[in-house]
């Protein structure tokens, strides 16, 4: 079965942006664009309760918990994660290594874009502790990010997963995956990790993603303004 997934999404309860869209109406529109599986990735935050999931199920999704953690400062997805009583917002890459071990699957988003959260140089020296990399939703036909992280997936055989970094729902069904798999979390991690997927990609269009990006810029000087 082909499943529509979309594993990087943020919701209003985001502690980090002030979003306007719960997590009940992103799975509304999940649903309405015909996704079968899905992840809200706050930022430092598990956005994950059973009562969410059996919605999702009622809508036909899978949703997999997980989180965008803070680890030496950039930022990682982080899933299978519920019930887990980790500090997301100060990871140590020694800590990662263990999450690892323990069964979660780990991808690097947007690991190349000129941000002070990307990985960047961190994913060219720890490869062996990421399952996969992103194929981020924002880029266009002239400026995209994402070219070096196609070369990273070459050179270290790792999937390279598209993911929408929606912080609107707006951004949804730009760019997505679609993974051969049964729908469940495990057989998906596993299908990801053998290449069992495609990519469905098109440009960010840039009136959107321009306003998305301008909102988030007031709201991050705000919060740390206010501080």
């Amino acid at each position: 079965m082909k499943l529509k997934c979309d594993l990087h999404i943020h919701t209003k309860e985001d502690p980090r942006h002030q979003l306007s869209y719960s997590a009940w109406d992103l799975i509304d529109r999940a649903s309405d664009h015909g996704y079968h599986v899905i992840s809200i990735t706050n930022h430092n935050t598990v956005t994950y309760s059973d009562e969410l999931a059996g919605y999702a199920v009622e809508k036909g999704i899978l949703l997999i918990p997980g989180v965008e953690a803070t680890v030496m400062g950039k930022h990682v997805l982080i899933y299978g994660v519920d019930g887990m009583r980790d500090r997301w917002d100060n990871l140590s890459l020694f800590d990662l290594r263990r999450l690892r071990s323990d069964g979660t699957f780990i991808v690097a988003p947007h690991p190349y874009y000129p941000n002070y959260n990307c990985l960047g140089n961190v994913l060219d020296r720890f490869p062996y502790l990421f399952d996969a990399v992103e194929y981020s939703h924002l880029y266009t036909r002239n400026v995209n990010f994402n070219l070096r992280a196609q070369e990273f997936s070459k050179k270290h055989n790792k999937p390279i997963l598209g993911l929408s970094d929606a912080h609107s729902l707006r951004q949804l069904n730009f760019t997505y995956s679609l993974v051969n798999s049964r729908q469940d979390q495990d057989s998906i991690f596993q299908a990801i990790r053998d290449n069992r997927f495609t990519i469905v990609s098109r440009p960010a269009k840039v009136y959107t993603s321009g306003i998305v990006g301008f909102q988030l810029l007031v709201t991050y000087l705000g919060l740390h303004l206010l501080r």
